[in-house]
C-alpha cells in the first residue's frame, strides 16, 4: 500500500519504507506542495541538490523556485525511525513547512502597506533576521525570554494607540488567512504577530520595548486570535478587542513616560 498517495496526494514514494531506502525524490515534493497549496498556484522548479548524509539514515535537501510566485526555499528530506513502534523506517520532509514559511515571509512587503495605514513600522526580512540573531533577551514574570522570538515584528510611537493594533491585526489575519483558508498558517503551526514601542526618530529597532503578541493559527477564528494575546476570556470579540486597546494604551503611555 502506497500511504503517501493516501496521505500526501501526487507523492509516488511511500512514507513507509526501510532504514536503508532513499527519501522523498525533488518529484514527490513538488507533488506534494503544488497539491496541499494549489489555491496559491505554485509552480515548483528544482534548483539544487544536495547528499547531506548517507549514514545511518540518507538525508537530502533540495532547493525549489516557485516560478508563479516568485519564492525560493530549501527542503529537508531523510529516512528516520518511525515514532511508532513499527518496523523500517519512514520518510520524513519538511517541505510544507518550508514552503509556507518562505510564502508568508514573502507577504512582508504587504505587511508594510497595511502598517502604513496606521503609521506603523514593520521589519522587513533582513531586519527580521539580525534581530532574531541579535538574541535579545527580555523579562517576562520572573524568567527572560527573547525580545524577537519568530514572525512579524511591528513596530508603535508616541502617536499610536491599541485601536490601531487592532485594526492591524485584523488586517493581517486577512492576508493571512484569505477567505477563510487557513493552508499557509496552519502549514506553520501559526504566524506569531508581536507589537513594540519605538519612539519616532529611533531608528535602531533592537532597543525597541515589548507591547503585546497575537498568533494567527490554522483552524482557530478571530476571537481566538485576540485571545491568544491576552488569554482565554469569557467575552465576546468585541468585548475582548475593547480590551486590547486599553492594555496596549496604557502600555505606551507607560513606554512615553519611561516606566
Amino acid at each position: 500500500m502506497c500511504v503517501c498517495s493516501v496521505v500526501l496526494g501526487g507523492c509516488t514514494s511511500s512514507r513507509l519504507t526501510t532504514l536503508d531506502a532513499e527519501p522523498y525524490t525533488p518529484d514527490d515534493i513538488k507533488a506534494m506542495v503544488e497539491q496541499r497549496f494549489a489555491s496559491y498556484h505554485p509552480r515548483l522548479v528544482l534548483q539544487a541538490s544536495e547528499v547531506v548524509t548517507t549514514k545511518p539514515y540518507k538525508h537530502y535537501k533540495y532547493t525549489f523556485l516557485d516560478e508563479n510566485n516568485g519564492i525560493v526555499f530549501t527542503a529537508r528530506a531523510s529516512v528516520e525511525v518511525p515514532q511508532l513502534p513499527i518496523p523500517g523506517g519512514q520518510r520524513v520532509t519538511n517541505a510544507e513547512y518550508r514552503y509556507a514559511e518562505a510564502y508568508l515571509d514573502r507577504l512582508n512587503s504587504e505587511v508594510a502597506l497595511l502598517a502604513a495605514k496606521y503609521r506603523f513600522q514593520v521589519a522587513n526580512n533582513e531586519e527580521r533576521k539580525a534581530l532574531m540573531d541579535a538574541k535579545i533577551m527580555r523579562k517576562e514574570d520572573n524568567s527572560k525570554v527573547p525580545l524577537f522570538e519568530e514572525g512579524d515584528f511591528i513596530f508603535l510611537n508616541q502617536t499610536s494607540n491599541g485601536a490601531g493594533v487592532v485594526g492591524m491585526l485584523r488586517d493581517i489575519y486577512s492576508l493571512y488567512k484569505p477567505n477563510g483558508d487557513e493552508t499557509l498558517v496552519s502549514s506553520v503551526y501559526g504566524r506569531k504577530v508581536s507589537f513594540y514601542y519605538l519612539p519616532n526618530g529611533e531608528t535602531d529597532k533592537s532597543k525597541a520595548l515589548y507591547l503585546i503578541s497575537f498568533k494567527i493559527r490554522g483552524r482557530e477564528d478571530w476571537r481566538d486570535t485576540l485571545m491568544s494575546g491576552v488569554g482565554y476570556q469569557d467575552k465576546s470579540s468585541e468585548q475582548i478587542e475593547r480590551d486590547i486597546i486599553t492594555v496596549v494604551d496604557r502600555e505606551i503611555q507607560q513606554a512615553v513616560r519611561g516606566k
